[in-house]
């Protein structure tokens, strides 16, 4: 993962976890952590196989609402099939799910697997829900601010809530592709503050990456 500051802060500010061990991850539950995240760098072999799947795919989106079960698995393994190393594909998405239902132990998910050639959400903003896991394959991944770094516009008439102005780039942080991270949202109780201002991943003229989202919904 790229940074623009140290990782080890004070520990009365709020905290971004970076490490290479997944044990991290556990470390959402502290109260003054935002983010964590499990640096895994993805393989060549994995990486090409979310690009060809991406050229694939086109703009063939996979969205789920449910439980975590073996149907769920079944899907997203037939979706990689027919793509040469597609089972690397399965596997990164298989672990992402089981650490997210060992950590969060949820009753439902949203899943999204998006085959991308642009900037979905390009603008940054706060997470909205609880908790979201995310890794992008293919290419550098979301991009996103410490608190320290997020500016406003002035309030505008009839606006509820100041927009986020469009930071320097040398503030921007950015997940390396096949890191998997997870990030508080605005709903998660009490811990509102350290909801993560992010926007989407950027991409180079005819770039594809396979972006990967879970939310924990209940």
């Amino acid at each position: 993962m790229s940074v623009n500051s140290e990782v080890s802060v004070p520990s009365t500010s709020t905290k971004y976890l970076i490490e290479d061990s997944a044990s991290v991850l556990s470390k959402i539950y502290e109260t003054d952590t935002a983010l964590t995240c499990f640096c895994c760098p993805s393989s060549w072999a994995k990486s090409n196989a979310a690009i060809h799947y991406v050229k694939k795919a086109q703009d063939s989106h996979f969205q789920y609402q449910g439980a975590i079960d073996r149907e769920l698995f079944d899907r997203i393994r037939a979706m990689f099939s027919s793509t040469t190393h597609g089972d690397l594909l399965f596997e990164h998405i298989e672990l992402m799910l089981v650490m997210f239902e060992e950590l969060l132990e949820p009753k439902e998910i949203g899943l999204r697997i998006l085959p991308s050639h642009y900037s979905i959400s390009p603008a940054f903003h706060f997470q909205n829900g609880i908790v979201k896991m995310m890794s992008t394959l293919g290419g550098s991944g979301e991009r996103w601010l410490e608190k320290d770094f997020v500016q406003y516009h002035p309030l505008e008439k009839n606006q509820l809530a100041p927009a986020i102005k469009q930071p320097k780039a040398c503030d921007v942080n950015t997940l390396c592709n096949g890191d998997i991270a997870l990030v508080k949202g605005k709903n998660w109780v009490d811990q509102e503050h350290n909801a993560v201002v992010c926007a989407s991943p950027t991409f180079d003229n005819e770039e594809s990456k396979l972006c990967i989202y879970i939310d924990y919904i209940s």
